[in-house]
């Protein structure tokens, strides 16, 4: 990062840097001091943290870049339309790793005022242009020549290299459009951008708008001019520049909603352009479906999607030009079925995006959920019209447990959560946000009922569309369209605090044999958390299933309190299950009501089901449900639907992780009578099954390899993944099918020693396929030998493999049982100069290693390495204290609950 200055040299103190504290990041325009006299300009003297100062607003966007891939960087002019409220002596922008060659302001009559930059004067490139004379109120065009490097951290305009090929990408989100050009980077800020990109003959050069010419130049240079964008904010402004293939996909036609065609391609790197058929035959059907449901036209003048070589996220909803990580969007015959179902998924989320984040946008970095919780729970609807019956009805509540582990942390952040620093942004960027938020919007469509909040969204988007919007305008977009006001206290409770909460459920039975139910609140806290489970309540949209003597009913009532009760006149209950609709909550259950439910469990719905399993396995971690119970739950389970039977095996994986390797021996025996007549009742159909099927057999497949008595399996699986990867000839591919590639290379890692490692290096070297590459060294440093594992560690450090993936392999080697002492030592030696080729994202993501730990010594260990490199790695402090409290409440379970466990295994429970 360097210091620009030119024309006037302005000295920043340490003695102003400390004011930065005092700045809070909402106080937009408060932080320092102002000219106070009356007339006089503004001049805001102490850096802004968080948002820019209110006063200056910019109205439009003109960019003229000079790109060549071959090179290292690029020259740019940017030039600003701006709309000052008073005249101004100073403004504040965004400028990062930029030199600025000139500043200049020019007035509607054509004066032109002088200006001196000064960069990075706060975190996150916060820069200020002092003024020759003062710019005067009203509208005029802040003018910038400027150069820049292209970044080499998957942030803002950065390169990469694909076979020997370079190519140019951009990744503006959250805070990275002020890498490629100086301006007012905060979504609040929607301006209509027209860009100019300059690139050598021979290169595709895409943005967010139509081409609408070329000139070629001397040089072999060709200049591409663009049409002027819609209003959009700076993180989704796009360029990709490079020697992309290029598919011409048949235009969106016109429909009852929009007039016109959309122009439609799609682009991959060199060589991979037909594996982008699968997502753009879909793209109509998507689009259509999204349009239908919003009741709002497609937004943009053109749709193009772009598989790029390297990419720090899934993808970027960039406006008319999604960019994606190409294992997101291409498919060729070695993507396995979960992948497709992915990839699919994640094109839905993106197109969603186009309406929620693009054409309606968060005024600020704390309301993200706005877009990517809306986004999650849109792609399974979508999804669920597309592909009915394959469960993605569900997905959102399977996603929302799974988040449920890091929302049972006393350090869990909310979903809608306070922005006090740049930092906080990439926070907001997890599974809290995406997950537990779309299930939460699941929860409260299902409460509202599905047209009701279906007018309220197309209200928010009429009422909002090219504009900026909080949690408050949206609360009351909802309110007003579903005819519900009262759901909004109910809505904030769930956003507004993080935690789950956890129902205890009792049910007693009068003399006169009328029921009662009392249901009671909590937080939920696993055992050895520090979480208060009496500080918090929730106004929870109860929906609960009664069998007693008047049948089966569905009680449905908004929980305010902290406990509630439900007379049953009719007579007692003989079993409840208290989570009906598959809300976001959790419950704990008498012992007699666990084994009814799990007695009854072909009664109950897939929704139900997974809501059980969720919660009997998290009432055992906290200490309330007998190892018993769980397990007679799983063994349920394993009888279920797909999705229900995929998650019972992955809390058994979960649980014979926890046991002692001495004792695996009776869950081995359990495992087997439980999943393995269901495996093999699937395997005599193998060719007939769908894609739910074909899901839970593979997983029942690797699930059973590590747990179950397969040894004669792994071996032949062992044998196979040799031939795959060459060990004593040609690789060959079709010696594995996609499905079994990961656990093929697990058993060659494990069984095949120096031969396999050098076999499978080289085919991760040289494949075309991203996915599987990334597997591959993945495997190896989770399974390779000590001597393998610092060879390992060498060659990732080399120039074959991209930074990204050497800090894959850092933080997966973590996970080598084995060798796990050896690993966090070559952890450590190798950790500063991986960290240099980190992307930006990932970097605070590293602290997150602590929770590979499980001993108290080793995990402060681990904490005390990580916050002595703090500088390396800005904003880890909420990974890092997830990250230990993680490896404590393992720690703490592996003492309380274990042998609990084992006893139940054995039948020597007491229970």
């Amino acid at each position: 990062m360097s210091l620009n200055r030119f024309k006037t040299s302005i000295l920043v103190t340490a003695a102003s840097l400390a004011l930065l504290a005092a700045c809070g990041p909402g106080e937009r325009g408060q932080s320092g001091e102002t000219t106070t006299a009356e007339n006089e300009p503004v001049r805001l003297e102490t850096p802004p943290a968080g948002q820019l100062p209110e006063g200056v607003r910019p109205t439009a966007y003109r960019l003229n870049l000079v790109t060549d891939p071959a090179q290292d960087g690029f020259t740019g002019t940017a030039e600003i339309d701006i709309r000052l409220d008073e005249p101004h002596a100073r403004i504040w922008l965004h400028s990062l790793d930029q030199t600025i060659n000139s500043a200049i302001v020019r007035l509607d009559d054509g004066t032109e005022i002088e200006g001196t930059f000064e960069g990075s004067l706060a975190d996150g490139g916060v820069s200020k242009i002092d003024f020759a004379e003062p710019v005067p109120a009203g509208n005029s065009t802040l003018i910038l020549d400027y150069r820049a490097p292209y970044n080499f951290g998957l942030a803002g305009l950065y390169k990469a290299t694909q076979n020997g090929r370079p190519y140019l990408a951009t990744q503006m989100e959250p805070i990275d459009a002020r890498r490629m050009f100086p301006g007012f980077d905060e979504p609040r800020f929607k301006t209509p951008w027209t860009l100019t990109v300059t690139a050598p003959t021979g290169n595709q050069v895409i943005t967010n708008a139509p081409l609408t010419g070329t000139t070629q130049l001397d040089g072999g240079m060709v200049r591409h001019s663009f049409a002027t964008t819609r209003e959009i904010q700076s993180y989704l402004v796009a360029l990709a520049v490079g020697p992309y293939d290029m598919r011409e996909g048949a235009p969106l036609p016109a429909n009852s909603l929009r007039a016109k065609q959309v122009p439609f391609r799609g682009f991959a790197p060199a060589g991979k352009g037909d594996q982008l058929q699968v997502a753009m035959n879909i793209t109509d059907e998507m689009v259509d479906q999204q349009e239908t449901y919003f009741n709002y036209p497609y937004p943009y003048a053109k749709l193009d999607l772009i598989a790029v070589p390297d990419f720090a996220y899934g993808a970027m909803e960039n406006a008319g030009a999604i960019i994606y990580r190409e294992s997101a969007l291409l498919i060729s015959d070695r993507t396995p079925v979960d992948r497709q179902r992915g990839i699919l998924t994640t094109h839905a989320h993106e197109l969603a995006h186009q309406w929620f984040g693009n054409l309606v946008t968060p005024e600020w970095w704390n309301d993200i959920w706005l877009n990517e919780a809306f986004a999650t729970w849109m792609s399974y609807k979508t999804m669920d019209e597309i592909y009915p019956d394959q469960g993605f009805d569900r997905a959102t509540q399977r996603r929302g447990i799974a988040a449920m582990g890091a929302d049972s942390l006393k350090n869990a952040r909310q979903i809608r959560n306070p922005i006090e620093r740049n930092a906080d942004i990439n926070d907001a960027f997890d599974g809290i946000t995406y997950s537990k938020g779309g299930h939460v919007l699941s929860m409260f469509e299902s409460y509202l009922g599905v047209e009701e909040f279906r007018e309220g969204i197309r209200l928010h988007m009429k009422r909002f569309e090219d504009d900026a919007a909080d949690v408050d305008d949206f609360m009351q977009s909802v309110a007003e369209g579903s005819g519900d006001n009262g759901v909004v206290e109910s809505f904030r409770s769930f956003i507004f605090q993080p935690g789950i909460p956890y129902l205890n459920v009792e049910t007693t039975c009068n003399e006169d044999e009328t029921g009662l139910i009392t249901v009671t609140q909590q937080r939920y806290a696993p055992l050895g958390s520090e979480i208060n489970p009496d500080g918090q309540t929730w106004q929870v949209p109860f929906s609960m299933r009664v069998e007693g003597p008047a049948g089966d009913q569905t009680v449905r009532r908004m929980l305010t309190g902290k406990t509630t009760e439900f007379p049953l006149e009719a007579g007692c209950a003989e079993w409840v299950m208290p989570n009906a609709a598959g809300g976001y909550w959790r419950f704990n259950l008498s012992d007699e009501n666990w084994s009814a439910l799990t007695e009854n469990f072909d009664t109950l719905t897939a929704q139900e089901q997974l809501s059980l399993l969720d919660s009997v396995s998290a009432a055992f971690r906290a200490g309330d449900a007998p190892a018993p119970a769980l397990l007679d739950a799983l063994a349920a389970g394993a009888q279920g639907e797909w999705d229900v039977a995929l998650q019972s095996i992955s809390i058994a994986q979960g649980l014979y992780g926890s046991l002692p390797e001495d004792d695996r021996g009776d869950m081995t025996d359990w495992v087997e009578e439980t999943y393995r007549p269901v495996y093999e009742a699937l395997k005599a159909r193998e060719d007939s099954l769908g894609q739910d099927e074909t899901l839970l057999l593979s997983d029942l497949y690797v699930g059973l390899l590590e747990m179950g008595d397969m040894d004669e399996e792994r071996s032949e699986l062992a044998d196979r993944a040799a031939r795959l990867v060459g060990v004593e000839g040609e690789a060959d591919p079709s010696a594995v099918s996609p499905e079994e590639f990961a656990a093929a290379m697990k058993y060659g890692a494990i069984n095949g020693g120096e031969a396999f490692y050098e076999a499978a290096l080289d085919y991760a070297r040289n494949t075309n396929d991203q996915r599987e590459r990334r597997i591959v060294l993945a495997v190896l440093a989770q399974n390779v030998s000590e001597a393998e594992l610092e060879a390992l560690y060498e060659e990732v450090g080399g120039d074959d493999w991209q930074g990204q993936e050497a800090w894959s392999v850092m933080q997966q080697s973590l996970g080598n049982d084995a060798n796990r002492e050896q690993a966090w030592a070559l952890y450590q030696a190798n950790f500063n100069d991986f960290i240099t080729r980190t992307p930006e994202i990932r970097k605070a993501q590293s602290a997150g290693a602590v929770a590979s730990f499980c001993e108290a010594e080793a995990i402060a260990e681990a904490k005390n390495f990580f916050v002595t490199n703090a500088d390396l790695i800005p904003g880890y402090e909420r990974s890092l204290a997830q990250a230990e409290e993680a490896a404590n409440l393992c720690s703490a379970f592996r003492s309380e609950k274990v042998s609990e466990l084992s006893a139940a295994l054995s039948g020597d429970s007491e229970e």
